[in-house]
């Protein structure tokens, strides 16, 4: 089981690796027919990171993801919450259409909806300015986001709600002192899926955002593949920094996503 574990594990990682090989080893000895899988001592280096720190305004893309990304994810969360619980908590018809609305929703392709987006964001003023690339994630993320949270909101047992209320407390102070903090793992993995689609998103970013002083992370490193050469060395550097963030985002956030329900909390 263990031999099985670690040769999954090895073809998981190798695109990473392979990545990383790339970006220290001259192209020109990786495009051929026996490439090295250990990087050369004698050639190896770290020059593509220089020469696209030098050459590419990576710090402003990265930060232009990293707002991007954070204001979705917030947005996400807070509404997400909202209508998880009342997906959760309210049984009538009315919540049942929104629910299949939101899921329906989430099953269009984004490459339609692209051109009404563009359509409606230039009418507004709103190209090449950030809030529009996070709103936009925001309406693609929130459909699955609030399905999510519903199941999360399932798993609490409505006596604690009941026992809440009849201390004296409203819906809303209950939902924010008593539901939200046993929310915590919903949360997490509702505030990481966010941060995911949100960092990745490309299709969008590039349509509303075609200055290249406002692009994000993605739209910068596609911007390494010329029209007849591609700059494999500083395309996977960039690409290696751009991991950088979701990595330190799932080392923080660990704890909460393999944490489980509270359990034994209601109120006897």
């Amino acid at each position: 089981m263990l031999a099985i574990s670690l040769a999954v594990l090895v073809v998981l990682l190798f695109p990473v690796y392979w990545m990383i090989m790339t970006s220290v080893v001259p192209s020109k000895e990786l495009l051929t027919s026996s490439p090295p899988l250990v990087p050369p001592a004698d050639s190896a280096s770290l020059d593509a990171y220089g020469e696209v720190l030098e050459s590419r305004p990576i710090g402003l893309w990265l930060w232009n993801s990293t707002l991007v990304t954070l204001g979705t994810a917030l947005i996400s969360i807070v509404i997400s919450t909202l209508g998880g619980y009342s997906l959760s908590r309210f049984r009538t018809k009315a919540q049942q259409a929104m629910g299949f609305t939101l899921l329906f929703s989430r099953m269009l392709p984004g490459t339609l909806l692209i051109i009404p987006v563009f359509v409606i964001f230039a009418s507004a003023g709103m190209i090449n300015n950030l809030w529009a690339v996070i709103l936009v994630n925001v309406a693609a993320t929130v459909p699955f986001t609030t399905w999510l949270m519903k199941g999360f909101v399932d798993a609490i047992p409505a006596e604690i709600e009941e026992a809440a209320m009849i201390d004296g407390c409203g819906r809303l102070r209950t939902l924010w002192q008593v539901i939200v903090p046993l929310l915590r793992p919903g949360l997490a993995t509702t505030f990481t899926y966010a941060c995911i689609l949100a960092w990745g998103d490309f299709l969008f970013a590039r349509t509303l955002m075609p200055n290249p002083s406002d692009w994000t992370i993605t739209v910068g490193i596609a911007s390494f593949i010329g029209e007849f050469s591609v700059d494999w060395s500083g395309l996977m550097a960039a690409g290696i920094m751009s991991m950088v963030p979701m990595l330190i985002l799932f080392v923080f956030l660990e704890p909460f996503l393999v944490k489980g329900m509270a359990s034994g909390s209601v109120k006897g």
